[in-house]
């Protein structure tokens, strides 16, 4: 464990590229600052984390309501060990939906979408959005910690022996579904459940969509749902977002979260409903 704190502090040193949260609509998203590169430490060693959030960033998971299994998001992954508790899934029936997330260090980062072609940002638990119903996406101590043998460990946490060092705020809580909305500025042709620039099927405002809890290692999470943002937030996808916080968006102004009182362990997990995907 020791090569692998090792490795995530050599990799996130050699990050340069710098990336940023765009969570807002057009204008926010066009004029968002990039973040800057900033440290945490461990308690047994320092490890340097991406201040990254990405415009096109993905999606966390779970399952439909009745109609499919919920994701075990509430397992507590430090007691039951690491990377043998997570296992990724990629492949998605219907849309793939993750939950975006930044500590207030930008730690915990997860910015895309396990189904999402070349991903390297993707630590989350997605679910799969087959149909109307209810849904739960989160990360976990153990994705988020997951040591890929493709794409290596995240580079935004710090460690602790096997485990990611517990979470404190909050600059970006977002879910993304992926694919679904046929945008007006962007049409590109491609699969839309791959890429994000292909018009999807529905309307924004066809669909109802309801933010129906925030869980931190189990406990409910107050929140304000008048103040969440719905739809299609970004001008730079087709995605349908649910905007908790985000530092670069209009939550930022009015937080419907206490978000520096924010603080898990183990996992955050969000469940909403979707209405109006049936045919």
């Amino acid at each position: 464990m020791k090569a692998k704190k090792i490795l995530a502090a050599v990799t996130a040193l050699s990050l340069t590229t710098v990336v940023f949260a765009s969570c807002g609509d057009s204008a926010d998203s066009s004029s968002t600052p990039a973040a800057t590169t900033t440290t945490a430490a461990t308690t047994t060693t320092a490890a340097t984390t991406t201040t990254a959030a990405t415009e096109d960033s993905a999606a966390t998971g779970g399952g439909a309501g009745d109609s499919a299994a919920t994701a075990d998001s509430t397992a507590d992954s430090k007691t039951e060990g690491g990377d043998s508790d997570y296992t990724p899934v990629k492949t998605f029936e219907g849309y793939d939906a993750f939950l975006m997330f930044g500590d207030s260090q930008w730690l915990w980062g997860n910015w895309e979408g396990q189904g999402e072609p070349e991903a390297t940002k993707a630590f989350g638990v997605d679910a799969d959005v087959t149909g109307d119903g209810e849904y739960t996406v989160s990360i976990t101590n153990a994705s988020i910690s997951y040591d890929d043998p493709d794409e290596g460990i995240n580079p935004q946490i710090a460690l602790d022996g096997d485990y990611a060092v517990g979470a404190q705020g909050c600059v970006v809580m977002c879910v993304d579904i992926i694919g679904l909305l046929n945008g007006e500025k962007l049409k590109g042709t491609g699969d839309p459940k791959t890429d994000k620039e292909t018009p999807g099927k529905y309307n924004a405002d066809d669909l109802k969509v309801e933010l129906k809890s925030i869980k931190a290692d189990g406990q409910e999470v107050a929140f304000d749902n008048a103040k969440i943002k719905y739809g299609n937030i970004e001008d730079n996808n087709n995605c349908y977002r649910i905007e908790i916080y985000n530092d670069y968006g209009d939550t930022a102004k009015d937080s419907p979260i206490d978000k520096d009182n924010l603080a898990f362990e183990d996992s955050l997990e969000i469940t909403f409903s979707i209405e109006g995907l049936s045919e």
